[in-house]
């Protein structure tokens, strides 16, 4: 059985509630495991995915995943803190999963207020959790289409 890694950011618990729940919602339809991992907030996602993958290289039999989900959030703020951690954070998630070739779905927010987080975290709305869960999904069947 297919078995998926939510890696999520809390530092702002309320978006990340409704990201979680909207992953977790399609794990559960597909019929597909899945285990969370928690970190303080999105920086912290490509360093807590790279400890995971560098355990699954080391034998950790619970670290190996079929695919894997970042869900996090940055809003802007006063400085330019919020570009520069979601740039690195971004950045990181991609290279990893280039450079592991990862079934990874990107669920990590980017956004200019709090209104648009709620609106593209909760499931009732643009639900963006559930959007990275299934792109999780399909790429873990791309994987196989491609007998990775």
């Amino acid at each position: 059985m297919a078995k998926v890694l939510i890696i999520e950011a809390r530092f702002y618990d309320h978006i990340a509630d409704g990201l979680l729940a909207g992953a977790r919602a399609e794990f559960d339809k597909a019929g597909i495991e899945h285990d969370l991992l928690v970190v303080p907030g999105i920086f912290e996602l490509p360093a807590a995915l790279k400890l995971v993958l560098t355990a699954a290289e080391q034998g950790n039999e619970g670290a190996r995943y079929d695919g894997f989900v970042t869900l996090g959030c940055a809003i802007r703020g006063e400085s330019d803190h919020y570009h520069h951690v979601g740039t690195e954070c971004m950045r990181g998630i991609a290279d990893l999963s280039m450079a592991y070739d990862l079934a990874l779905g990107n669920g990590v927010l980017t956004v200019h207020n709090e209104a648009q987080a709620l609106a593209r975290s909760d499931p009732a709305r643009k639900n963006l959790g559930g959007q990275a869960a299934r792109a999780c999904l399909r790429m873990m069947a791309v994987k196989k289409e491609l007998g990775l």
